[in-house]
């Protein structure tokens, strides 16, 4: 139990009422209250409604908005004042208790409230566990279907290829008609296994953190690169980002995505272009809305059921607007809690683990002996499969390297980046690169999963200032 209230004898008072049933937490005020929360697991709060540096109304409201808290049963005190009472039982109190308190008044209200919300809990989960089994029963049930859909249309790809070869023309026109509408009955029952898998293993209320900057750079970054091989331009704009870090099922988001850039890439011919958008707005319940748009030549025919089922799978929604002749827009808005940033873990420049990927001496070196001047020893690698190796194996040991250089104009940079960024995200280790045309080549940079582009020549002054920023002096 946490009770806050700026009173000392308030406090002492609800303490002797309780310490025999429940490890009771005191508060101050309303600042203390939340750093409690925010730390410790409580089962119901005693809510002082005036209190100095943040008042018990801000504090309800900070709960309710927080998916983390916003379930734990609040018993707010508050002299008898009826507009007072309305506007806490708006912002999601429980009960009250009236200053001055009868302690058998207090203890069979809070006693109350607990049984309550243990009983609805147990009920709800034998609900859930019922819900899951006959979830789980239909899914197999689609899944297995679905592998045997697959399996015919192979099959028929297959003798309808065979007969496509043939000299005659008309049947082999028919034929290649044929193939190109069971290659499409293949990406949808291909789809639907995808999709199935995704909501046997999956959680719509699967609140794990992480970082949108990561998702937009994998996902955006392998389409760009497959959109380069067939000439197609692919521009990417992100808007007003509200928070970076953000709770929710990042994986399954990237999968939405990126299945609607393939649906644009797929019908987009070479020379064409695709434009993509993410922005994000606050919601009315205090987390994210993050939009999302795919513009390009998009099939007008097709409904996205696939894609349609895995939004709705995260309580999103989508659009599909007809533009300007085969021009489609696709618009998809999503919500995410608001993630908390890892707090900076300050390191000495001594303490640094930093790896090098270089083939070209002359720059190699110059970056370890400017590394060196300050204290940072740092392991030096000339091709991509040993460097990847290293950053792999650190990673899953825990011992992940803080900082990777790479050489951007190396061969097989570019990739080299994604691949790395693949096995170890931003919040383990950085990476960082260096042009001599940043304004040129910093988006690109990004996308890759660059997290820090310096200008060329690297001076040490600019490697001085990153190194501060990184060690968060």
């Amino acid at each position: 139990m946490l009770v806050a209230d700026d009173v000392a004898v308030n406090r002492a008072s609800f303490k002797a009422m309780f310490s025999q049933e429940y490890e009771v937490l005191e508060a101050e005020d309303g600042k203390e209250a939340l750093e409690i929360l925010e730390r410790q697991k409580v089962d119901i709060v005693i809510l002082d409604v005036h209190m100095p540096v943040m008042s018990g109304s801000d504090v309800l409201g900070r709960m309710k908005a927080d998916p983390d808290l916003r379930d734990i049963p609040v018993v707010v005190k508050t002299t008898i004042d009826e507009n007072m009472e309305v506007e806490m039982l708006k912002k999601g109190a429980d009960d009250f208790v009236f200053s001055p308190c009868e302690p058998e008044v207090v203890i069979n209200r809070v006693n109350n409230i607990v049984r309550r919300y243990a009983g609805g809990k147990k009920l709800l989960e034998r609900r859930l566990e019922e819900e899951r089994h006959l979830s789980t029963v239909r899914e197999h049930l689609i899944t297995r279907i679905a592998q045997e859909a697959r399996d015919d249309v192979s099959a028929i790809e297959e003798l309808c290829g065979s007969v496509a070869a043939e000299e005659n023309s008309e049947i082999a026109e028919i034929f290649e008609k044929i193939l190109e509408r069971t290659e499409h009955v293949r990406m949808m029952t291909a789809g639907i296994l995808e999709e199935q898998l995704a909501r046997v293993n999956g959680n719509p209320d699967k609140q794990d953190p992480f970082q949108l900057c990561g998702v937009v750079a994998e996902t955006t970054g392998e389409c760009k690169a497959a959109c380069e091989e067939r000439g197609i331009r692919l521009q990417v704009k992100g808007g007003e980002i509200f928070c970076d870090h953000l709770l929710g099922d990042g994986k399954r988001l990237k999968q939405i995505w990126s299945r609607l850039l393939s649906k644009a890439y797929v019908n987009t011919e070479p020379g064409g272009s695709i434009c993509t958008t993410y922005t994000e707005r606050m919601g009315e319940d205090g987390g994210i809305e993050l939009e999302i748009t795919v513009r390009g030549t998009i099939d007008s025919r097709e409904e996205y059921p696939i894609i349609k089922s895995l939004v709705e799978l995260l309580r999103g929604s989508m659009d599909v607007v007809s533009e300007h002749g085969e021009q489609i827009l696709c618009k998809i808005t999503l919500p995410f809690g608001v993630g908390k940033e890892a707090p900076v873990e300050r390191k000495s420049f001594d303490c640094l683990k930093t790896i090098i990927l270089d083939d070209n001496e002359l720059t190699r070196d110059y970056h370890a002996a400017m590394l060196a001047r300050l204290g940072i020893s740092s392991e030096i690698v000339t091709n991509s499969a040993d460097a990847i190796q290293l950053i792999k194996k650190a990673y899953l040991r825990g011992k992940s390297y803080d900082i990777c250089f790479v050489n951007w104009y190396m061969t097989g940079g570019e990739d080299t980046i994604r691949e790395i960024r693949s096995i170890c995200p931003p919040e383990r280790m950085l990476i960082t690169c260096s042009t001599s045309d940043k304004e040129q080549d910093e988006e690109r940079m990004r996308l890759a999963g660059v997290d820090y582009v310096m200008e060329r020549p690297v001076y040490h002054a600019a490697m001085y200032h990153f190194l501060t920023g990184v060690c968060g002096k």
